[in-house]
């Protein structure tokens, strides 16, 4: 299963006690390559309402994620299944591109 490598930050731990539909993390050492990626996931989740990233600062290493579902649906649940998929996502391309490649270098005479 996932393993999060980078470290994560929960904003306002309080409000997600008493509502845990809404959510709003820190990613350190990211960028938009991530936010963008895992917002596109999480949008196309049946139970999210609403999902974007921020980036507070251009010389700052870090995103914000705010994620909120449908009443009931644990937000915390929602995004670490959003960062599973992510996962497969990103092992398929490299799976893709380690095929494409193993054929390209076989194919290639030097």
């Amino acid at each position: 299963l996932f393993s999060l490598i980078v470290p994560l930050f929960q904003l306002d731990a309080d409000s997600f006690r008493s509502d845990p539909s809404n959510l709003t993390v820190i990613l350190y050492e990211e960028d938009h390559t991530i936010g963008n990626s895992l917002k596109h996931v999480l949008c196309k989740m049946r139970d999210v309402e609403f999902c974007g990233y921020n980036v507070p600062h251009p010389l700052e290493d870090k995103i914000l994620i705010r994620l909120q579902t449908k009443r009931g649906v644990s937000a915390a649940n929602t995004l670490m299944k959003g960062f599973e998929e992510l996962e497969s996502i990103f092992a398929s391309i490299r799976q893709k591109f380690g095929s494409s490649y193993a054929l390209h270098t076989t194919n290639t005479v030097d």
